[in-house]
């Protein structure tokens, strides 16, 4: 059996308690809604969506990186300014996701027809007008109440996890009274990592997003039973088919808010894949199709991205205590 080592600066606990499925457990429904709140850029596409928020972290990733720049455009009302945002090309955005450098350009078309984005010689990149619109305003202020119910929730299932792998605020910091668009941008990056991860998974995004969707429906029963969830916590521990809530494809369909048949058509491409299981009740994610290297690697993979964002807001003096 191949032995698995846990990412650079991955922290799980006193004794590294293998905690990465429970973590994973108590994360999908935050990432679920996460993508939600990017809906009013998606206009009901995730992809586009996902695409959008991709343009935002790369145009503003050096600000991320900047303690002055990230405190001094931390709040709700004060996006940065165009003239310091960095362009990104739709080729590089399409081959982030794996897709089409096609299927990149018409979505990036469709946000600059909304007027929610702005293309350059340099590349693309969403404009602040966008980001201070009503809408964006609320999705902020759900992505930071998403952020603090993701930190609850995992400190309540693993109270041994260090969250932030052990960062600290730096000597200095002081912590933003809004925190809104700081918050957002190292979630974005956490966010993205997920999308890829599944995107690499399945080869689709949006078939990522369905098999996401069926684990988060089949996990329901342990998040009830936390007792129970601990039991199958670590990556090589999945819990019983039996313990599993299986979801129909008519459930998926309207969970996703996608027409029947596109849901039905990928829930039978991940079946053949082996990457989930018809039931008499429904579809699961069974034990089995966490026995590859691929499935492991997402789970330890996503310790790292989740102490990576709260590690870097720690820094920042944002600890969600």
């Amino acid at each position: 059996m191949d032995k698995l080592s846990d990412p650079p600066g991955t922290t799980q606990g006193p004794a590294c308690e293998d905690v990465s499925r429970l973590i994973l457990q108590c994360a999908i429904p935050h990432f679920v809604q996460g993508v939600a709140t990017l809906e009013h850029f998606g206009g009901g596409d995730a992809m586009t969506g996902v695409l959008a928020l991709s343009i935002i972290e790369a145009n503003v990733r050096h600000i991320v990186r900047d303690p002055v720049l990230a405190l001094r455009y931390a709040g709700v009302d004060n996006p940065p300014p165009d003239d310091i945002r960095r362009p990104i090309s739709v080729g590089a955005l399409a081959a982030s996701f794996s897709i089409p450098y096609e299927a990149a350009r018409r979505r990036v078309a469709d946000l600059e027809a909304r007027g929610l984005c702005q293309r350059t010689t340099r590349g693309v990149y969403i404009p602040a007008a966008a980001l201070e619109t009503d809408a964006n305003r609320l999705a902020l202020g759900r992505s930071l109440a998403t952020v603090r119910a993701l930190a609850a929730d995992v400190r309540t299932a693993a109270p041994n996890f260090d969250l932030t792998g052990g960062a600290r605020p730096a000597p200095g910091i002081t912590p933003p009274v809004s925190q809104e668009r700081l918050a957002a941008r190292f979630t974005a990056e956490y966010v993205l990592r997920i999308a890829e991860r599944l995107t690499r998974t399945t080869a689709d995004f949006g078939r990522g997003m369905i098999l996401l969707a069926i684990l988060d429906a089949n996990y329901q029963p342990l998040r009830e039973d936390l007792e129970m969830a601990r039991r199958y916590a670590s990556v090589r521990r999945p819990p019983p088919d039996d313990l599993l809530a299986p979801i129909s494809v008519l459930a998926l369909s309207n969970t996703l808010k996608q027409p029947f048949e596109t849901t039905r058509r990928n829930v039978n491409v991940l079946i053949r894949t082996w990457r989930c299981a018809r039931t008499p009740k429904g579809i699961i994610v069974p034990a089995q199709a966490f026995n590859t290297r691929l499935a492991r690697d997402v789970l330890t993979g996503h310790l790292g991205d989740i102490q990576r964002v709260f590690g870097a807001m720690a820094r920042m003096g944002v600890t969600f205590d």
